[in-house]
């Protein structure tokens, strides 16, 4: 498909940080600015955006690689542009650096508008996903058995070797800038010695995610933990994915409130993963 004549397609810069910002925010989403320098002019991602002739943003897109997984995200266009293709032009863009990556299964989080685009371009939906908000007063219980401690950017290697074979792609260069970022923390928990969980918390937004862990007892330690790395949040934002039962269970026990969303869509062969280690996703656009 092709755009209209008065529509270019480009890749983002930081400099169109706040027209992406601003279509984030036109369609009830955080501007997340720290997830779109993760994919705007970085290695492994592509971020694009559609401009008028005048230089206006009206559209934008992104991937990231996880090989051999790739994640779409920020696909945003603007209410006066929809309906004319543009949506289209960017996802085409977007799957085809993917995949010209080496990524065999792409997924994304979709919207009940984006649905139909999705599915015209070969994307199904891969099952039901939860959203939930943890309050400070839930009744989280420590596994006296589990240590945790803040991990350090010397860890990264270790992580990413935890969180392939969990997460199904490769997430070090992600893991990295998660690592290297003072605005986050990431919380590393050990049981007899070894690796048996971590968890992502950045208190300004407040969310935590990802969240692995071997056991829902693991899981439970970290939370207890990222609320102590954001003393001033009342709640805390986690966002379940698919195919985790179990960890659906265990939210059900603590008495959250879990807001089903069957958005999670995917095309191309599943990856080898473990959905029952997974406890909390990435921010959409990452995956």
């Amino acid at each position: 498909m092709s755009l209209p004549t008065d529509f270019s397609l480009r890749d983002a810069t930081l400099d169109d940080l706040p027209a992406i910002g601003q279509l984030r925010t036109s369609v009830g989403w955080s501007v997340n600015e720290w997830a779109l320098r993760a994919v705007i002019g970085s290695p492994g991602a592509r971020c694009v955006v559609v401009a008028d002739s005048e230089g206006r943003v009206g559209g934008v897109g992104s991937g990231i690689v996880y090989p051999p997984l790739g994640f779409v995200g920020n696909m945003i266009v603007a209410e006066a542009h929809r309906r004319r293709g543009v949506g289209s032009v960017i996802l085409e863009a977007v799957t085809a650096y993917l995949e010209g990556e080496g990524c065999t299964r792409l997924e994304l989080n979709a919207t009940s508008d984006g649905r139909p685009l999705y599915e015209r371009h070969g994307f199904a939906s891969i099952g039901r996903s939860s959203t939930a908000r943890l309050g400070r007063d839930l009744p989280l219980s420590r596994d006296a058995s589990v240590s945790v401690r803040r991990a350090g950017p010397a860890e990264v290697d270790e992580l990413a070797a935890y969180d392939r074979p969990r997460f199904g792609g490769d997430r070090r260069r992600l893991l990295g800038l998660l690592l290297d970022d003072p605005a986050a923390s990431v919380l590393r928990a050990e049981r007899s010695g070894r690796l048996a969980g971590y968890a992502s918390v950045r208190p300004s937004e407040p969310r935590v995610g990802p969240v692995l862990a071997d056991a829902p007892s693991v899981a439970e330690t970290l939370l207890v933990e990222a609320f102590g790395a954001a003393p001033a949040a009342h709640e805390l934002r986690l966002n379940l994915p698919p195919n985790n039962g179990s960890g659906a269970e265990w939210l059900g026990r603590l008495g959250v409130a879990i807001e089903p969303w069957d958005g999670r869509m995917a095309r191309g062969d599943p990856v080898e993963r473990r959905p029952d280690t997974i406890y909390g996703m990435t921010v959409g656009a990452l995956g």
